[in-house]
């Protein structure tokens, strides 16, 4: 295995039927605000699911439904039920051990009730994260395409918004090349980043 096999992506998305209903024109410059350029949304009827889930160079993991407020007992909870026996298996087999863990620094993951749980499991590691590391993590490039394929569908119900974020999930799954390439790429972002001094990179 890779070096880079032993990394564990995690993402926390909160994922709203508004996406589905985005407008695109071409303008020149200083004219955004011009009639035309400009549309009202809507915002009755706005349904949204809370998202969890993680990938490695090996493929997809669990997409898990977060549902009501999430804090950080609730979080632990998903750490332990929802990614730890999957993970466990899919890492075990090559005894690819630590397994490195990738998260933001959302306040909820900071929490000391996450940090005293990674704790007890020696087997990950959890990596330090910047402030602002958005640019850092792969898992932004798939929520992108993940976003383009629900601006064509409209949902009525955050249980069919569910329902076609799991397909164009399981659809990625498939993609084995995919995930190989997001994980591959932190090499570079890493550079990048470095050589942008922290500012925005093309990721």
């Amino acid at each position: 295995m890779s070096r880079l096999s032993k990394y564990l992506f995690t993402f926390l998305y909160f994922s709203s039927s508004d996406e589905t209903d985005r407008k695109f024109v071409y303008r020149t410059d200083g004219t955004r605000f011009q009639p035309g350029h400009t549309v009202t949304l809507k915002t009755s009827g706005r349904v949204t699911v809370n998202v969890w889930g993680w990938f490695s160079s090996e493929g997809a993991g669990s997409l898990h439904r977060i549902t009501g407020r999430l804090n950080a007992e609730k979080y632990v909870d998903i750490l332990e039920n929802v990614l730890l026996p999957v993970a466990i298996e899919r890492f075990e087999r090559g005894n690819d051990y630590p397994i490195r863990f990738v998260q933001d620094r959302s306040p909820i993951h900071t929490a000391n009730v996450v940090r005293e749980r990674f704790e007890e499991h020696p087997e990950f590691e959890l990596l330090p994260w910047p402030p602002k590391g958005a640019d850092l993590n792969p898992i932004e490039n798939m929520w992108s395409e993940m976003v383009r394929d629900l601006e064509s569908q409209q949902v009525q119900s955050a249980d069919r918004l569910w329902e076609k974020v799991c397909g164009i999930w399981d659809g990625l799954k498939h993609r084995q090349d995919y995930w190989k390439l997001l994980a591959r790429s932190m090499p570079s972002r890493l550079n990048l980043v470095r050589e942008m001094a922290g500012d925005w990179t093309k990721y």
